[in-house]
């Protein structure tokens, strides 16, 4: 078999769009073969999610409250169904941030700040927070009304956080 015959091995990335074409024979003044290969356009729906997906990774930090809220109900409502126990250990944490509040001002008041109204509103939040994990794992995350409360918490948590972070 003569040398010219054999294909030659060419060692191309898998999904590379990279298209080899053989020396051609004959004149040798022809011009080059040229192939274009297009990439299929995406479709609408892939197009809309790029984009949602961007938008939402360029906001990732002001609607961090928004992703862990839905973390909560989502982890609340696997331990309803795993450990109901759980509403015992909750119960009384719920109360934890505001008694650390508490704690802090009497015991160091140098360290409450110059706007003690952002912790006292983050504690409320907080123990409002607990409190609703608490009783979602003891009646169930398909609760309507603490469905709705889930909804105004996060509502509350996402507006404290966005007028936070604009004034500092």
């Amino acid at each position: 078999m003569s040398r010219r015959s054999r294909p030659r091995t060419v060692q191309v990335p898998p999904g590379a769009t990279t298209v080899r074409i053989p020396r051609q024979r004959g004149a040798k003044n022809a011009p080059p073969v040229v192939v274009l290969v297009s990439e299929p356009r995406p479709s609408l729906s892939s197009r809309l999610a790029r984009a949602a997906g961007g938008w939402a990774w360029k906001h990732r930090a002001a609607w961090a409250p928004t992703g862990y809220a839905v973390l909560a109900y989502v982890l609340t409502a696997v331990v309803h169904a795993v450990a109901p126990w759980m509403v015992y250990v909750l119960a009384p944490a719920a109360l934890v941030p505001l008694l650390a509040l508490v704690w802090v001002r009497a015991k160091h008041p140098g360290r409450v700040g110059d706007r003690p109204g952002r912790l006292l509103t983050a504690a409320v939040l907080a123990t409002l927070a607990l409190g609703w994990t608490a009783a979602t794992v003891h009646y169930g995350p398909l609760t309507v009304p603490l469905a709705w409360t889930w909804a105004g918490l996060t509502l509350a948590v996402q507006v404290f956080w966005l007028v936070v972070r604009r004034s500092k």
